[in-house]
């Protein structure tokens, strides 16, 4: 079994394209008469731990977790929180990290007994596509906030042309921005990524797919 049966990079391409093109309109759209706080960031990081959780192969067969390598982390976002509305704001993102699929032991659990197998490492990318309601603390020099939304998940394997799938899932983020100039902040942030590991990539499993990050940034707020 191979979990390298993904696609190229066109998808994360079209991901990132309509993105860009979404938060343009987002920001023409907003009345220029309301005193608010739009922001951009760009970050990077680490993964802290990634696997394959509750897998299941062909025929229903339940088999043991899949470990993930960590890996890291790269993306953008912006954001915005209206002035009558301080504490509460949105923030969509895109991001990109690369999960690369472990050589490791694998084991079915097939009455009457178990069956155990190599499964051969492989290579992965995963970008999201998210958007997210933010809950901050609006301090002048630090602002802890906290967010939870949904994202597009767009798993491919850069080497491959053999299959993609994009699924829904869940992002969650929690960190502190520290302001060096009234435009300026600093930030750190923890992020956890669920979402569905596609059957039709490579058709040999389907599983949940589980990610926890760090990573920092700089946000310009306008």
């Amino acid at each position: 079994m191979n979990a390298a049966d993904f696609t190229s990079m066109r998808g994360t391409s079209f991901l990132y394209s309509l993105w860009i093109t979404g938060m343009t309109l987002v920001f023409l759209v907003q009345p220029s008469k309301i005193d608010a706080e739009p922001y951009i960031a760009g970050f990077a990081g680490y993964g802290l731990s990634a696997e394959l959780s509750d897998v299941t192969s062909m025929g229903d067969i339940k088999g043991s977790d899949l470990g993930l390598q960590n890996s890291p982390i790269y993306g953008v976002k912006v954001g915005y929180f209206l002035d009558n509305l301080k504490y509460f704001g949105w923030e969509a993102e895109v991001y990109s990290a690369t999960p690369f699929l472990k050589q490791q032991h694998f084991t079915f659990d097939n009455p009457p007994g178990s069956q155990s197998s190599i499964v051969a490492g492989g290579h992965l990318r995963v970008t999201t596509a998210a958007f997210n309601v933010v809950y901050r603390y609006p301090g002048e020099l630090v602002q802890p906030y906290a967010g939870v939304g949904g994202g597009l998940f767009w798993f491919t394997n850069p080497s491959s042309t053999a299959g993609s799938a994009l699924r829904p899932g869940i992002n969650v983020l929690a960190g502190t921005r520290l302001f060096v100039t009234r435009q300026i902040a600093l930030f750190g942030e923890y992020k956890y990524n669920h979402s569905s590991f596609p059957s039709s990539a490579g058709g040999l499993l389907k599983a949940d797919y589980n990610a926890h990050f760090v990573v920092f940034g700089v946000g310009f707020h306008f």
